[in-house]
């Protein structure tokens, strides 16, 4: 985690914070440079925020601290800087003007969530997903989609899939569940009631569960037994859970492929074991 960005955890975590937080997260997102030169005392001040208000804002962004948060805010002002000079240029208001603007939002939504992504957590999904005698996908809103595209792409490489839409019936799917399956949900805002009541279902019944969520910490994120995050922003004509979608179809088909070769490895390993054992 300590090559993430700063702001765009921040940009992540906005939604869920709570007034005093948000405070400090629009201090920082506005007054970049000014953070950078000053303690915690000093933003506390200007915030009108206790010292430990803004530590624990770095802790609740996984920053080991003020210092950690302010070196890796350093790095993101000199990466970002080519963008900022191109998005302070004239704008092309034309029709390719604007689709270019669309491919940048996604191409910057991808490279955020890579940015974000936690290699440990990821090679757990793949690990999960690899050994399971089936695989569950469960969706909320925009998301139920993604769920349903995922399935039909894990199905079609012959591993034993569903994706129920229904709450009732996703409620009855999860309840069916073992520790020898997996249970994969799909939300950005990771803050459908009925989501965290299937996932809390499915942990009864000791099935491993994974999380693609737009939130580090959120009731369904606490739930799963590895976390994967996707990040967006909102842009002037599409809501930020919108944009995250190009985000969670690719972490989608980065677990496909990955797990496609994962279990190619393992049956190219029994076939040369069925093999000795034939000839022995």
């Amino acid at each position: 985690m300590a090559e993430s960005q700063c702001i765009v955890r921040i940009q992540s975590a906005y939604p869920h914070l709570s007034e005093k937080e948000r405070r400090i997260a629009d201090y920082i997102l506005n007054h970049p440079k000014e953070t950078i030169h000053s303690s915690i005392n000093q933003v506390s001040a200007r915030i009108k925020v206790a010292d430990a208000t803004v530590f624990r804002f770095c802790r609740r962004l996984d920053f080991k601290g003020f210092q950690e948060m302010k070196i890796v805010l350093a790095s993101d002002i000199a990466r970002s800087k080519r963008f900022n000079e191109s998005k302070n240029t004239e704008q092309n208001d034309d029709v390719l003007g604007l689709a270019e603007q669309v491919f940048q939002d996604n191409i910057r939504t991808l490279e955020n969530t890579y940015q974000i992504l936690n290699s440990e957590q990821f090679k757990k999904a793949i690990d999960i997903l690899a050994h399971s005698e089936r695989i569950a996908f469960f969706g909320s809103s925009g998301s139920a989609l993604i769920a349903q595209e995922a399935h039909r792409k894990f199905v079609r490489a012959g591993v034993m899939t569903y994706a129920p839409s229904d709450g009732e019936f996703q409620m009855l799917s999860a309840s069916q569940l073992t520790d020898r399956d997996a249970a994969v949900f799909i939300s950005y805002s990771a803050a459908d009631k009925h989501l965290v009541q299937v996932a809390k279902t499915a942990k009864q019944k000791g099935c491993p569960t994974i999380g693609l969520t737009g939130f580090m910490k959120s009731a369904l994120a606490e739930l799963m037994d590895v976390s994967l995050h996707t990040v967006s922003v909102p842009t002037d004509f599409r809501s930020e859970s919108y944009v995250a979608r190009a985000a969670q179809v690719t972490l989608i088909d980065a677990l496909f492929v990955s797990v496609m070769h994962q279990r190619q490895k393992k049956q190219q390993i029994d076939d040369k074991l069925q093999d000795v054992l034939l000839q022995g």
